[in-house]
């Protein structure tokens, strides 16, 4: 870690010339009044800059995480293999549970079913209920055979239900919003404790992302399946963006559902998750949904309750050409300037930012009051925007254990047309959390640590780019680049537009710096940043990725589009066979290593103990 000394210097050599100036002090001051005053202001000036620089480190970790889903979104050929090949299991599934060979029923209410041909469904108790809630509080684990049966009946329940549902709170009732918990039940504990189970006066409504990133995320579907199971008019959950397998492949809930369970219960969330609602209406005047309008400014909430669910949704013929407003809807954000009109391109590749008077349009147009989405790490849990006619809610505090975000839940009593109480958390401070309780300062290290780390993902995989952007910005061909030209090429290259010059001592140590030019020395900077085996690195592995890495930069620097070419079988996964095939075809150099050598190497990228890298 480089010393204050050397972080200091960083900064100095980032910010601009200042003006010579006598530097007023307690002890130059006339009377004890006036000092008092100078160490308020000092005081509040810290203040000040501790804040703005939390922020700009949220700022810093959703750009990088807006980056990341643009790299998933932009890998269509895996993506598509990955919903066909799943698609047809989810498909079987639900003909299965239905009891008939069709995977959609045309509905006045998307995908009704006759009760004669739909299976029993279990019925949990208030007790039941309870005894779950307490067992996942203790840190127990659902059983598989319990978890298959919440996940097939609760298949058979959303299947049931229209594409956008209409929630009516009654007198003396509350409706509860919640935003993304992403995984982190101690988040979903902490709501249900404070504001009580469902039941015939409290609704929820789950605004969708509630897997991926957090360690628990089987434990909160499952449970919040089994609320719905036992309330179901009482408990209501809007698909996010994230409730989708390519998405879940590169975000951890795959993973986590191998590691509880197996691949099959993995597929049977998704035969869940495609049937999940689109939104919801809440006292008629407030429309819930995930993400956002969609960028179509002519679309009715009449025509999405009639888009189509279910494994066969983009064939479904209610469907055709209205594939862009469900990707929409999951993946929009309001746009940042408040002055801004229209629609523009989302940076997360899906999706679109738009402004404030599409809302109103939309708004006046359907007779309703607000939007409340989620999608968006807010830094108090909920924002309000577009002139108060939208509402951002986001329910899991300190995202990821870096964001230092509150957490927060909306809430609806009857007849209100927009939410009237906003529930906020602080899991450092308040004792009903489980979190390990951390000071700001290293609240704030840990933010800046998990941001470097994400950076340094993005700088192995541009390495070839980096340089070739340095060696042309170097026109002297003095080996190094000015801190602008540093920052300037991470911001180009990597197409993630932020404040680089934040994690300057994060990501350059003093043997980096050229001191006579106040630069970066880039070739030695660039040679750090390696790729790193599970197990540690023999000399013989490291030699392998180094060489497995510069061709595939130098056939494109298209990872997936390698990985397409190795997957000889279209299987979605690289055997070890198909891997030593590839390298004996492609990297003759490598020709020294034995296949037991070139085993461990998949053995070594295996993560999941499958046999193959998927």
């Amino acid at each position: 870690h480089p010393s204050s000394s050397f972080s200091l210097l960083l900064l100095l050599l980032l910010l601009p010339p200042l003006v010579a100036a006598t530097m007023e002090t307690p002890a130059s001051l006339s009377n004890a009044g006036d000092a008092a005053k100078c160490i308020q202001r000092a005081f509040r000036g810290h203040q000040l800059r501790m804040v703005a620089d939390q922020e700009d480190l949220v700022d810093i970790l959703n750009s990088l995480e807006e980056a990341e889903e643009f790299r998933i979104n932009s890998r269509e050929g895996v993506m598509a293999r990955v919903n066909q090949a799943l698609g047809k299991f989810v498909g079987g599934v639900s003909s299965r549970l239905k009891g008939t060979g069709e995977s959609k029923k045309k509905l006045d209410g998307v995908g009704s079913l006759s009760l004669s041909k739909r299976p029993q469904l279990p019925t949990l108790t208030s007790g039941s209920i309870k005894n779950l809630v307490e067992g996942l509080g203790r840190g127990e684990r659902i059983a598989m055979t319990d978890a298959l049966a919440i996940l097939q009946a609760a298949a058979v329940l959303f299947s049931d239900e229209p594409s956008v549902v209409d929630v009516d709170v009654p007198p003396g009732g509350k409706c509860i919003v919640v935003g993304d918990t992403h995984g982190q039940l101690d988040d979903v504990l902490h709501i249900l404790t404070t504001h009580g189970v469902p039941d015939a006066t409290t609704t929820y409504i789950f605004n969708g992302d509630l897997v991926d990133r957090g360690d628990h995320a089987c434990e909160i579907v499952l449970m919040i399946f089994a609320l719905k199971l036992a309330h179901p008019d009482a408990v209501h959950v809007n698909r996010g963006n994230h409730e989708e397998p390519h998405i879940n492949i590169y975000s951890g809930f795959e993973e986590e559902c191998i590691g509880k369970y197996d691949h099959r219960v993995f597929q049977l969330f998704h035969a869940v998750f495609v049937w999940l609602p689109f939104a919801v209406v809440v006292n008629k005047k407030a429309l819930v949904l995930h993400g956002g309008l969609p960028s179509d400014d002519t679309v009715t909430l009449d025509e999405i309750r009639k888009l189509a669910r279910g494994p066969d949704m983009c064939s479904e013929e209610e469907n055709w050409g209205k594939e862009e407003w469900i990707k929409d809807m999951l993946w929009s954000d309001p746009h940042p300037d408040p002055n801004f009109t229209g629609t523009e391109v989302s940076r997360r590749g899906a999706g679109v930012l738009w402004g404030e008077d599409v809302t109103r349009r939309f708004l006046a147009r359907e007779g309703l009051a607000v939007l409340v989405r989620s999608h968006q790490c807010v830094q108090d849990g909920v924002a309000v925007t577009h002139g108060g006619a939208v509402y951002t809610v986001f329910s899991a505090s300190n995202y990821c254990g870096t964001s230092g975000n509150l957490g927060a839940v909306l809430v609806f009593k009857h007849g209100d047309d927009r939410p009237s109480d906003t529930f906020q958390w602080d899991p450092m401070k308040d004792p009903s959390m489980s979190h390990v309780v951390v000071s700001k300062r290293k609240g704030k290290e840990i933010r800046r640590k998990a941001a470097v780390q994400q950076a340094t993902e993005y700088i192995i995989e541009h390495k070839a780019a980096l340089l070739e952007y340095f060696r042309r910005a170097d026109k002297q061909h003095t080996g190094a680049v000015s801190f602008f030209e540093w920052a300037q090429g991470l911001a180009q290259v990597l197409q993630v537009r932020m404040a680089w010059n934040k994690l300057v001592s994060g990501l350059i140590s003093p043997d980096d710096m050229d001191t006579s030019c106040d630069g970066v020395k880039y070739v030695p900077w660039l040679e750090k940043f390696t790729v790193e085996l599970k197990g540690g690195c023999r000399e013989w592995q490291e030699e392998v990725v180094t060489k497995i890495t510069a061709a595939v930069l130098q056939s494109g620097g298209d990872l997936a589009k390698a990985f397409e070419e190795i997957d000889t079988d279209g299987s979605g996964g690289i055997s070890t066979e198909e891997f030593r095939v590839a390298i004996r075809r492609q990297l003759p150099s490598l020709a020294v290593l034995s296949d037991a050598q070139l085993e461990a190497v998949v053995s070594s990228f295996d993560v999941d103990g499958s046999g193959q890298v998927d």
